[in-house]
């Protein structure tokens, strides 16, 4: 089968929170996809993107007939750019193309604002769609949280339920998502998510240790990240398999987040409130982007490694809070 041919080839999704803008752009791909499911979206950065190159790309027909479609993430910073002095023919293209868009693909600009007063957003809405994507409030978010259990992972989720784990996590929808997908895993064949599973999956003494040992790595205190990881796995029966690394895992996300968030012109306190790191203020100002990503790559490293069978997981974890308070300390240094 074919796509299903669009009426509209211009797109923006518009929202704060990247993993709602993600949804948002999924629904929207398996739309545009009819039945064919072959759709193949190509992503480009906005940061770096050139508009000569995006257009290219979306008025390049694809060989087997289907439509073409380029996601340009980081739009804001694409749109910022475009609009520079010495980039205004550039911004002047874009509206036009917007204005008349090509047939032979779909251009969707994914971005956290986008001011209905710009000339681009006038085009764009006129000619194709805005969607905005907003976060649900404090008081719907407990019924979002209750839907995502229940329609995504087919697992009842009580009220006071979904109330324990967005005390637990926070009321971050990707977070959230991604505890409801260890939850899901977790509970088995069982129907429901109750709090006591959310209890013994995300008990706060052992997220508080987790985040203990990050904490000191970023202070560069070695031996205090070594003795909390200790304790980590003395008090949890299942830190030493392969799994517990996820612990880790899931800790250093959020403060990539709350990095990426700063990165992004968020203040470091809000940043650090909208993905709920305890006490981050003294290391988020100073710690970059690309040092929790380097930190990111060697938890990998170690967690292959345990999953091969070529180290254990106290020894592997070991080696990495050793490498990292090895390299902060160096840095510090320097």
């Amino acid at each position: 089968m074919t796509s299903t041919q669009p009426t509209k080839f211009v797109y923006a999704v518009v929202g704060s929170d990247r993993f709602l803008r993600t949804l948002a752009l999924e629904e929207l791909l398996s739309k545009l996809s009819g039945d064919s499911g072959t759709f193949d979206p190509t992503h480009v950065d906005g940061e770096s993107a050139e508009l000569a190159d995006v257009l290219d790309e979306v008025r390049t027909g694809s060989l087997l007939g289907d439509l073409r479609m380029v996601v340009v993430e980081n739009a804001d910073a694409f749109f910022t750019a475009l609009r520079a002095k010495t980039r205004r023919k550039q911004n002047a293209a874009l509206e036009r193309y917007c204005t008349e868009p090509s047939s032979t693909g779909v251009l969707v600009f994914s971005c956290q604002s986008l001011a209905a007063t710009m000339r681009i957003y006038k085009i764009i809405k006129k000619q194709g769609v805005v969607l905005k994507v907003d976060v649900p409030s404090k008081q719907a978010m407990g019924a979002w949280v209750v839907q995502r259990s229940t329609q995504v992972y087919d697992k009842r989720l009580s009220g006071a339920a979904a109330s324990a784990l967005r005390q637990r996590i926070g009321d971050v929808p990707g977070l959230l998502d991604a505890e409801l997908a260890k939850l899901a895993t977790y509970v088995g064949n069982r129907p429901e998510i109750t709090p006591k599973d959310i209890g013994a999956l995300t008990g706060s003494h052992r997220e508080e240790m987790v985040f203990g040992v990050l904490d000191a790595i970023l202070s560069g205190e070695t031996g205090k990240a070594l003795s909390l990881w200790e304790q980590v796995l003395a008090t949890d029966r299942s830190a030493n398999s392969p799994k517990s690394v996820g612990g880790l895992a899931f800790a250093l996300r959020k403060w990539l987040q709350a990095r990426r968030l700063v990165d992004g012109g968020r203040s470091v306190s809000a940043a650090l409130q909208d993905v709920w790191i305890p006490d981050g203020h003294r290391h988020l100002s100073r710690i970059s982007t690309i040092s929790l990503e380097v930190m990111q790559r060697d938890l990998l490293t170690a967690e292959l490694s345990t999953r091969s069978g070529l180290s254990d997981v106290r020894t592997a974890i070991e080696k990495w809070i050793v490498t990292c308070g090895a390299t902060r300390a160096v840095r510090a240094a320097g």
